[in-house]
């Protein structure tokens, strides 16, 4: 009898290890269903892709400014933390919060991953996808408190409600600190998927590091209506899990266009967006980076685009651009304070970084100049960055230097 018990056991656990070897496999090698395109990465189309790869290794590291560039492993090695915990709704506070300076261990390694995709070092290849599986093996970020649920009756969970209570944003906002977690996680979900997914595929540590991303895909929700932010509504992690296990994923695609076109407004603002007080300026940049992904989206997957959508992209564009030049001329819609601060007494003020130091939905930089290289924006936007733009090596939302590649593309004369 105990024979027997002994080898129904040994059965059982052959078939776990077996389920989680097909997962491993299904994700490195996802099948592709009738009707989704054949594309290695979504945000990217694949003519982008092999347009870079036929740059010189010279040109690239100059257009990315990687000439002098040296990874920076002291922040590397500090390691992402186990929790991120303490940010206020307006997230001033950020000094203060337990585990924060993950963000910026994740940047550091964002840059070394773009490096080593323009310097073709594999030994820095193979140092950080051991980083990665260390992270992995320690469960990184993952006592970081869950406030978001796959359930489409309650997407945010009640011991996370309630941001933005005080209307100066002062409150403690447990959403702020999941979603950040969730951002670096994805952010190495697409680095996995972009990199590693092809790399030495018969490695022990695949598994451990899928176990640990496949953690995250609970932790958003599934997409539910459009909005501005959370990578437009969770609506990019969703097209990625479902394009690297192979599902269809055109359709959910096609309702974002449609989202976008109807809150891309006729006036050139973004909704909810352009209108955030002192920091409109800043959030109608971040949601023309949402945007500009969808655009590419949609070029990746050779889906067309609305008659107006390009046309009233290009007058929020304009807006931006009229509003770097001039402050005041975002004021009309920023002193509606959408869940944000406004200053009646310096009504024209807005909190902005220049060009080089953003990171954060920075993509569109450089996708814009690529595709409207004639664009009088596109000559500003060049103006004012330098190769040590931090969008050129970083993306807070797709993990790596996506800028890097539109930068080359579009500054082959360089």
């Amino acid at each position: 009898m105990l024979v027997i018990f002994r080898l129904i056991l040994a059965i059982l656990m052959s078939l776990t290890v077996s389920t989680q070897t097909l997962a491993v496999v299904k994700w490195n090698h996802p099948s592709t269903n009738i009707g989704n395109p054949s594309v290695k990465f979504p945000f990217i189309p694949d003519e982008i892709n092999l347009q870079f790869k036929e740059l010189s290794k010279q040109h690239k590291m100059q257009a990315c400014g990687f000439q002098n560039y040296t990874p920076k492993w002291d922040e590397i090695d500090r390691d992402l933390a186990q929790k991120i915990n303490g940010y206020n709704s307006r997230m001033d506070n950020w000094r203060v919060v337990e585990g924060e300076y993950s963000r910026k261990v994740f940047q550091e390694y964002s840059s070394a991953i773009t490096y080593s995709m323009v310097s073709e070092d594999e030994d820095l290849k193979e140092r950080l996808f051991d980083k990665l599986y260390q992270w992995a093996k320690s469960d990184a970020l993952t006592a970081t408190t869950i406030c978001y649920s796959r359930n489409p009756s309650q997407r945010l969970l009640p011991k996370c409600e309630g941001e933005w209570s005080d209307k100066d944003g002062k409150d403690l906002a447990p959403v702020k600190d999941a979603t950040v977690s969730i951002e670096i996680a994805l952010g190495l979900n697409y680095i996995y998927g972009a990199f590693f997914k092809e790399y030495k595929v018969d490695d022990s540590r695949h598994r451990k590091i899928y176990e640990w991303l496949k953690k995250w895909h609970k932790r958003f929700p599934d997409y539910n209506d459009f909005y501005w932010g959370n990578s437009v509504g969770w609506s990019f992690p969703n097209i990625f899990v479902k394009h690297q296990t192979g599902e269809n994923y055109q359709s959910l695609i096609k309702k974002i266009i449609k989202g976008a076109d109807e809150w891309i407004l006729r006036d050139g603002s973004l909704k909810d967006r352009t209108t955030r007080g002192n920091r409109a300026l800043w959030y109608h940049s971040s949601g023309l980076g949402e945007a500009f992904m969808i655009l590419e989206l949609a070029y990746a997957s050779k889906l067309k685009l609305p008659k107006n959508f390009e046309p009233e992209l290009l007058k929020a564009v304009e807006l931006w651009h009229k509003a770097m030049l001039d402050n005041s001329a975002i004021t009309v819609w920023a002193k509606k304070g959408h869940n944000a601060q406004f200053d009646p007494n310096n009504p024209d003020y807005q909190k902005y970084s220049r060009l080089d130091s953003i990171s954060f939905n920075g993509i569109w930089f450089h996708v814009f100049q690529y595709r409207y290289p004639y664009h009088p924006t596109a000559k500003f936007i060049k103006e004012q960055m330098s190769p040590q733009a931090r969008s050129l090596k970083t993306d807070g939302y797709l993990g790596f230097g996506v800028g890097c590649i539109y930068n080359a593309l579009a500054n082959k004369e360089m």
